[in-house]
Formats: structure tokens, C-alpha cells, sequence
């Protein structure tokens, strides 16, 4: 007989309290010790990564674009608060993650970033929109959102600045990102539970909603080797593994009182504490990264750019102003 878990989680933004915060099959965690376990997870994962912050400067001009680039959307629904934070985001995101690339794939990726947090947004205001893009597609109807619309324009773009293959792949890991963002709505939405068991349900979901495979795509742009190389791609599902799997969002999440993000639908088809699968997490995560170091060794060009993404990616996440880390006061 399967047992259904709930897990819930009260939002609390006043980090000061000592409430609360989180329930699990194991009982009741209290929010000082909750902030504390995270604080140490967090920190003996930057240690044992050995974590060297890129410092990687902003840039002004790469801000400017996209904040132009939000204001033409004349979207009313968006709040203040969700548009600096979307920009922000989606600047460091390309500031840091890839700052390896040249300016224009920079602005590419931040715009791209812009419409995946949107699409996450928006899953929360009208996930019956997401629901659509399939039938759009696949019907050549016209796209109904402005932002969803400029989203699939997109797919013409990346075959301007990645390979062939890349940019198909770079297109499938967006529209499957979306689907997935769909079904988590979706689920959400209509108050389904997550059964004890079904194991491999949060990573199915993960890696649709993840746009992992996109995220390590978008290293490998148009020109940078011969078109007939696609060693590259050996190292794409590692890549996508590591970036789906490191879970520095959490704590921003736990917060926001999420509940249907990857660590609680795997907490609940394990029936463990979320702490202790963001622990599972860093040890996959630190073997995702060992695998990548294996197969790049024997190329330096290869290894240059790996490295750049996998540090510049934790530098995203630490700086970024959305994700909250800066409150944790971890030592880097």
C-alpha cells in the first residue's frame, strides 16, 4: 500500500524568529536548527569544492539591454520586486555562469534566462498559458503571451549563434522545460501528493524542468571547433546532472515556503528530511563535478571551460539577489 507525504513548509522571511519551519516524516524541524544545518551543508560544500569566487565584475551595459528589454513587455501584472529580481538574476546569470563567452551569447543567455524565470513566474499566475505552447507549436498557431511569444522566437536565434546540433538540443531542452513547469504547476494547482516510492518521479520532473541540457549547451557555441567535433557532447549529461542536482536555490525556496520544488518531492518518495537529501545532493554533486575534471583532463580548452561554468555557476547562485545567500553569512 503506498503512503502519500505532503510536505509543507510555512514561509517565514523574517530569518530572526525561532519558528517553525519545515515538516517531514521524521517530525518537526525548528528554524534556528533548520538555518543552521543549511548554513553548514552549504559551507562544507564550498569547502570541499574548493571554491575560488571568479569575482566576475557586472556589467552595465548587459544590464541596460535587459532592463530595456523588460520595460518593452508594458507587462502590468509584474510587480517591482519580481522585475529587479528577474534582471538581476538572469544578468548574473550570464555575467557569471558564462563568462567565458563573448558578449553577444552573454546577452543571448540573459535574455534566454529572462523568459525561463518568467515562465516560472507565470506558472503561478495562469498555468493554463503553459499548458498551451504545445498546441501553438506544433499547430503553428500564433503565440498568444508577448513574453512566451518572444521566448519561441528564440528558437530561430540559436541556430544564428550554435551549432546545428547544439542549438536543436538547446530548443528541446526549453520546450521540454516549459512542459515540465507545466506539470509542476499543474500538480500544485490540483493539490496532487507525491506517493512513498516513486523514487524516480522527482528526478523525471527535475530534468524537465531543469533546462539543464540547455544551461550546458550553451558553452559550446557556433565556431568554436570543427562542426564534425561533437566530443563535446559527452560531457553534456554530467554537465546537466551537475546543474540540476546542486540545490543552492533552497534556501531561498524554504523561505518561500515552496513545496514542489526537486528536494521535497524527493524527500517525500524517500521518506526522509530535506536535509538529508540536500546532503545526498552534495555528494552527487561533487562526484558530477569529479566526472567532468576525469573527462576533461586530458583537454585543456575543454577543462578551461568547464571550470569557468561550474565555479561561475556558484558564483551566480551566491550573488544573485534572489536566491538570499548573502544572509547566510558563509565564509568564501
Amino acid at each position: 500500500m503506498l503512503i502519500e507525504h505532503r510536505i509543507t513548509v510555512s514561509a517565514a522571511p523574517d530569518i530572526g524568529h525561532d519558528l517553525v519551519s519545515l515538516r517531514n516524516p521524521g517530525g518537526v524541524i525548528q528554524r534556528s536548527r533548520l538555518l543552521s544545518e543549511i548554513k553548514e551543508i552549504f559551507q562544507t560544500f564550498l569547502t570541499r569544492l574548493d571554491y575560488r569566487p571568479p569575482r566576475t565584475a557586472a556589467n552595465a551595459q548587459l544590464r541596460a539591454e535587459i532592463t530595456a528589454e523588460v520595460e518593452s513587455w508594458n507587462a502590468k501584472l509584474l510587480t517591482p520586486a519580481f522585475v529587479e529580481s528577474v534582471i538581476d538574476a538572469s544578468c548574473s546569470m550570464a555575467e557569471s555562469t558564462y563568462a567565458h563567452l563573448p558578449y553577444k551569447h552573454q546577452l543571448l543567455i540573459a535574455t534566454y534566462s529572462l523568459y525561463v524565470l518568467y515562465v516560472d513566474d507565470l506558472g503561478q499566475r495562469n498555468v493554463d498559458a503553459l499548458g498551451q505552447i504545445g498546441r501553438w507549436l506544433v499547430a503553428r498557431e500564433e503565440v498568444t503571451d508577448p513574453v512566451l511569444k518572444r521566448l519561441v522566437l528564440q528558437f530561430d536565434q540559436m541556430h544564428e549563434y550554435y551549432p546545428t546540433l547544439g542549438a536543436d538540443l538547446i530548443n528541446a531542452s526549453t520546450f521540454e522545460g516549459i512542459i515540465g513547469r507545466y506539470m509542476e504547476c499543474a500538480a500544485d494547482k490540483t493539490g496532487a501528493v507525491v506517493d512513498s516510492g516513486t523514487t524516480l518521479y522527482a528526478a523525471f520532473l527535475r530534468l524537465k524542468t531543469g533546462f539543464g541540457a540547455a544551461s550546458a549547451l550553451f558553452n559550446f557555441v557556433r565556431g568554436w571547433r570543427s562542426p564534425d567535433d561533437h566530443r563535446y557532447l559527452q560531457l553534456v549529461p554530467a554537465m546537466e546532472q551537475y546543474f540540476n542536482a546542486i540545490n543552492l536555490s533552497f534556501y531561498k525556496e524554504m523561505l518561500d515556503g515552496e513545496t514542489d520544488n526537486y528536494v521535497h518531492l524527493r524527500a517525500a518518495a524517500e521518506d526522509k528530511d530535506p536535509l538529508t537529501i540536500i546532503r545526498e545532493l552534495v555528494e552527487e554533486t561533487l562526484d558530477n563535478v569529479r566526472d567532468i575534471e576525469r573527462l576533461v583532463s586530458s583537454d585543456a580548452e575543454l577543462a578551461r571551460i568547464c571550470r569557468s561554468h561550474l565555479m561561475g555557476y556558484v558564483e551566480f547562485t551566491l550573488r544573485a539577489k534572489r536566491y538570499r545567500l548573502r544572509e547566510l553569512d558563509l565564509e568564501i
